[in-house]
């Protein structure tokens, strides 16, 4: 049986959003870091990891129950500025040895078991799997531990995700879920999908 995890990337300031990103409000009560960790630990993940800027690991110590706490390993960025590789990177060198990676944007908290499934049952060892909806990239991706390797491996940390990608064979997946292109980075992007919440 393959060992697969999630990588959740939550370690940017959110400078545009003006409020954290792991605490925005998904439904009720539920954040978005909730919902995520959820979704993940139901579909059976060995780890989830959570990469997380210094500000936001102290809210995120004291905003959750130890119970919580317990289903994920949070890795501090130190140095957000870096950008969303060196993010990546810092993640993936904390990772657990598996055969898969589920690469989480925290600003998509619309990823569900079906969607998992979905490029789970696709999952290739050298080739990332990518999620379309009407033939636009989404997230979450799925990557092999080749890929996993080369990220750790990668010397350049500036270098970008996209284009790293590039280098090697991708494979897309159709998915019904328009929710995949959700990248929630102003107000009014949050506004648009929650319209009744505040945070």
């Amino acid at each position: 049986m393959n060992r697969f995890n999630s990588l959740i990337l939550a370690g940017g300031k959110s400078e545009r959003l003006g409020s954290p990103k792991p605490f925005l409000k998904f439904a009720g009560d539920i954040t978005f870091l909730e919902r995520l960790v959820w979704v993940y630990n139901i579909f059976g993940c060995n780890e989830i990891i959570l990469v997380i800027n210094s500000a936001n690991y102290e809210h995120y110590e004291q905003y959750f129950p130890n119970s919580f706490k317990k289903k994920i390993k949070p890795v501090i960025n130190y140095s957000p500025s870096l950008g969303r590789f060196f993010s990546l990177k810092t993640g993936a060198e904390a990772c657990m040895d598996c055969e898969f990676t589920f690469i989480q944007n925290i600003d998509n908290p619309f990823t569900d078991r079906e969607l998992l499934t979905l490029l789970f049952n696709n999952k290739k060892e050298d080739a990332y799997i990518y999620p379309e909806y009407e033939k636009k990239g989404g997230h979450p991706v799925l990557l092999p531990k080749m890929i996993m390797d080369c990220i750790r491996n990668e010397s350049d940390t500036g270098t970008n995700f996209k284009n790293f990608l590039g280098r090697f064979k991708c494979i897309n997946i159709e998915s019904r879920n328009k929710n995949i292109l959700a990248n929630i980075n102003t107000a009014e992007d949050y506004n648009l999908y929650f319209k009744h919440n505040t945070y």
